[in-house]
């Protein structure tokens, strides 16, 4: 049996090794396939938390559009983004995280993956949320979002004490994601529009300093610039 072996040098990313034969169903013994082993030094596992900070700010930026008015009248328009990104994007971040052990982590990213797939449930026409709410009339409607939204401000309060120790835009991102569900869950219930307008602003202001961590995790893991954390 014939062997050849490429050794890597110090410089070099692959090795390629030719080994044992593979032995297809019809092969026989007639030849050898390479094997391409990376090097243990430049294996790396990826970081999820990147994709689960971009799918958050996308759809919070287009909820914080709606909420303060700004561009958007009708929900549904977040709803695209909302199932087809946002839910899906911060799901995919929270199995990853999970599964490296990052349980804080994990289990912030499914919360909100959570809050967007309810958001698209209750917000599309399938769904059946309004035409059950409105037989109640609108009050009950209000009362429905209200408390939908208050629901999730207490996970959020949880997950912003749990930053404590982490670096400082974290820690501003979870108090804006808490502000967001509060002021929104307070104006829907007590019917006062400028609580819903500052729960908007801080969607809008919470999605850009998502895009910023994505941007520091990104440009740090392709040694573009070092963006600080604080």
């Amino acid at each position: 049996m014939s062997k050849a072996e490429v050794s890597h040098t110090e410089n070099s990313s692959i090795v390629l090794n030719l080994e044992d034969p593979v032995h297809g169903p019809h092969s026989g013994n007639a030849g050898t396939a390479p094997v391409c082993n990376v090097p243990e030094h430049q294996k790396k596992p990826s970081n999820p938390m990147a994709i689960g900070f971009g799918a958050f700010a996308l759809g919070a930026f287009m909820v914080g559009l709606y909420n303060t008015g700004l561009v958007i009248h009708i929900p549904q328009a977040v709803m695209g983004v909302a199932l087809g990104f946002s839910a899906m994007g911060q799901l995919v971040c929270g199995i990853g995280e999970l599964l490296l052990g990052n349980t804080f982590g994990g289990t912030s990213m499914l919360t909100y993956s959570g809050f967007w797939f309810s958001y698209g449930i209750m917000f599309s026409g399938g769904g059946g949320f309004f035409d059950t709410a409105m037989e109640s009339g609108m009050h009950e409607l209000e009362m429905c979002i209200g408390l939908w939204q208050i629901a999730f401000a207490v996970p959020s309060f949880i997950f912003f004490i749990g930053t404590f120790k982490q670096p400082w835009l974290i820690r501003v991102l979870l108090l804006q994601v808490f502000c967001t569900f509060f002021f929104g869950g307070l104006g829907a219930l007590t019917g006062v529009t400028n609580l819903t307008v500052a729960g908007g602003w801080f969607s809008f202001t919470l999605s850009l300093n998502a895009w910023y961590i994505m941007a520091c995790i990104l440009f740090a893991e392709e040694k573009i610039v070092h963006l600080p954390m604080f």
